[in-house]
C-alpha cells in the first residue's frame, strides 16, 4: 500500500473533530477484502461520552484501522450466504438468557468487526455466545455502511430494502421522522446530505451525478476497538455495541468521507438479529476523505 495522505479529523468514541491525523505509522493498517453494496457542518469537540463510554484525546491524532464490513450501493443488493447459527448460552449465563440467533443473510466476504475482549464481552458471550456476537456485529457493520452511504434514499427517496430488513419498523419510522423536523438532538441513524459540509463540498447537489458507497468501512481501533455490553433494561437481554465507523462516499467524480460514533442495540429473533435502537452524539462528520489505494 502506498504512502497515505493526512485525514483532516480526529475521532473518539464520543466525538469527531477536524484535525490533522497521522497515516505514516508503520503497521497501523490491516486491509481486508470487501464487496459492493444538514445543511450541517459538523462542529464537535474532542472527547465526550457516548452512553457511558468516553474517550478523551490530547493533541495527538487517532488512527482508523482499516477493516472492512459490508457494502452498499444505490442499485445493488448482495447474494445471501448462510452461516452457522450461534451457540446456546453457556451454563454460567445469567438467569435471563437470550435465544440462539439464526445467521443473517451475510455476504460471503464480510469481515469480522474488531471487538474489545473485556469483561463486558465475556458477559455478553455467556448470554449470546461468541458466534452470536460476531453475527450481530456483522449486521451492525452493514447498517453503519447503509446509513453512511444511504445512496438509494438520497437519490430516490425510498429506504434501501436491505436496511429495512435489518432495522425494526419502529426504529426505522423514528429515524425517518427525525429527518422531518428538529428533535433537539442529532438524528440517531439516518442523515440528509448537507448543501455545505464545511470543506467546500455540496453533497446534496453532487448526489445527482451518482452515489457509490462501496469503499471499505473503517473502524477506530487505535485507542479502543468496538465494545459490546448486555442491555438488560427490557424484558429480555439485548446486545449493545459502541463503535466509530467511517468510509468514503463517491458522488460522481467527488470523493468525500463520512464518519459517525454510534451506539447500536440489537435484539435476537428467531430469524436473526434486529437493530431496535440507535443513538449518536452529533451529526455525521463529512470530511475531505480517507486515503485510498
Amino acid at each position: 500500500m502506498g504512502t497515505m495522505s493526512a485525514l483532516p479529523y480526529m475521532t473518539g468514541l464520543g466525538s469527531l473533530a477536524r484535525q490533522p491525523a497521522l497515516w505514516n505509522t508503520p503497521g497501523w493498517i490491516n486491509t481486508l477484502s470487501h464487496h459492493p453494496g444538514q445543511d450541517h457542518a459538523r462542529s464537535a469537540s474532542l472527547g465526550g461520552a457516548l452512553l457511558g463510554r468516553s474517550v478523551i484525546l490530547g493533541s495527538t491524532a487517532l488512527l482508523l484501522a482499516l477493516t472492512v464490513g459490508c457494502t452498499a450501493s444505490e442499485d445493488t443488493s448482495e447474494a445471501a450466504s448462510p452461516t452457522t447459527p450461534s451457540p446456546a448460552s453457556s451454563p454460567t449465563a445469567a438467569p435471563t438468557t437470550a435465544p440462539a440467533v439464526s445467521a443473517p443473510t451475510a455476504a460471503p466476504d464480510e469481515a469480522d468487526v474488531p471487538v474489545e475482549r473485556d469483561a463486558d464481552y465475556t458477559e455478553a458471550a455467556s448470554v449470546f455466545g461468541d458466534e452470536g456476537i460476531r453475527l450481530a456485529l456483522l449486521d451492525d457493520a452493514r447498517i453503519a455502511r447503509l446509513a453512511l452511504a444511504d445512496c438509494r434514499r438520497w437519490r430516490t427517496g425510498q429506504v434501501d430494502p436491505e436496511l429495512a430488513a435489518l432495522v425494526s419498523p419502529q426504529l426505522l419510522d423514528r429515524a425517518l421522522e427525525e429527518l422531518d423536523g428538529p428533535t433537539g438532538s442529532p438524528p440517531s441513524l439516518l442523515s440528509d446530505l448537507p448543501t455545505h459540509d464545511g470543506n467546500g463540498h455540496n453533497e446534496a447537489a453532487a448526489v445527482r451525478k451518482g452515489c457509490d458507497g462501496s469503499s471499505p468501512l473503517h473502524y477506530e481501533t487505535s485507542h479502543r476497538q468496538a465494545a459490546v455490553t448486555v442491555d438488560r433494561t427490557g424484558t429480555r437481554p439485548r446486545l449493545r455495541m459502541v463503535a466509530t465507523c467511517a468510509m468514503n462516499v463517491r458522488f460522481g467524480d467527488e470523493v468525500v468521507g463520512a464518519a459517525q460514533d454510534w451506539t447500536f442495540t440489537s435484539t435476537p429473533t428467531a430469524s436473526g438479529w434486529l437493530l431496535t435502537d440507535a443513538a449518536t452524539t452529533a451529526d455525521v462528520n463529512w470530511f475531505p476523505g480517507l486515503p485510498e489505494g
